[in-house]
């Protein structure tokens, strides 16, 4: 099993194998984020606090939340990047706005470094702090799961409330699947709920579909994907392997859409959440 991911916006490949160093010394793994410059200008945010779904913004916006990452790293001084922009689209965008984001650029620019600081990352500083303070930086500011308390939760069956949020949810009840769900969230906030997350997610990006908001299905479905990460294959009582390959259907069928296709009929069938005492079966939405 891998460690913690560390993601980094940066062109500079003569940093890169430091920045790999100081990772590996904690048994963290680092990706660049590759970024063309030639992706033209990104479309206005009609409403800036949720999740870009076109452009370079929605394929950042993707890549995190497909393997959510410890920590993401913005070299505020590699061209091509738009970093500013990025920064605000990162911590605004519910799906991503929880990751820890630490922006590093040179000294002198003064300006670049307090304009990251006001677009909301969580940490600021230098290119010499960082290289001087590497591995302790990333000790701090990643925030890597509690695997040991997930699994303890995990553990136990599914409550009340969940339950019937998952009939609801099964039977095409999408509202009152809400309902269920976001009360089992409220009971249980900590780390014993984030299933209940998940599906209180998938819950609305149905409801949205019973709508036909396309749109924002697909922003559930973004939002919804950091909250399986951390989880192991069943959590209570809840096959999440098999939840997982009902989200990858969904989105399959909306990225149909989103790619100039027909749109899904208007709701889509009601997906089969398998559940302890019923893990069997396809738990794919049907068509």
């Amino acid at each position: 099993m891998t460690g913690p991911r560390v993601l980094a916006l940066t062109n500079d490949v003569f940093f890169l194998p430091r920045l790999e160093d100081g990772a590996a010394q904690l048994g963290f793994s680092l990706d660049r984020l590759e970024a063309s410059p030639s992706g033209g200008e990104a479309p206005t945010r009609s409403v800036p606090l949720t999740e870009p779904l076109e452009g370079l913004d929605g394929m950042l916006v993707r890549s995190v939340v497909a393997d959510p990452p410890a920590l993401i790293l913005v070299d505020l001084a590699s061209e091509g990047i738009p970093w500013a922009r990025w920064i605000q689209v990162l911590k605004t965008s519910s799906a991503t706005r929880r990751i820890p984001l630490l922006a590093f650029g040179p000294h002198v620019e003064e300006a670049s470094l307090e304009q990251a600081r006001r677009l909301g990352a969580d940490l600021v500083v230098t290119r010499g702090q960082l290289q001087a303070n590497l591995a302790d930086l990333l000790r701090r500011q990643a925030r890597v799961p509690d695997t040991g308390a997930i699994l303890a939760g995990c553990g136990r069956p599914a409550s009340a409330e969940a339950r019937l949020g998952i009939a609801a949810l099964t039977a095409g009840r999408y509202f009152e699947a809400h309902e269920h769900l976001e009360r089992a969230v409220l009971d249980e906030p900590g780390v014993d709920g984030t299933v209940y997350r998940s599906l209180l997610h998938l819950a609305v990006a149905c409801l949205h579909t019973e709508r036909g908001n396309w749109r924002g299905a697909q922003k559930m479905l973004l939002r919804m994907r950091p909250w399986l990460a951390s989880l192991p294959e069943a959590c209570r009582g809840v096959d999440v392997a098999a939840l997982r390959s009902a989200l990858a259907w969904l989105q399959e069928v909306l990225d149909v859409w989103k790619g100039g296709g027909a749109a899904p009929p208007s709701p889509l069938s009601p997906p089969e959440i398998a559940v302890a005492g019923d893990l069997s079966g396809d738990n794919r939405p049907k068509a």
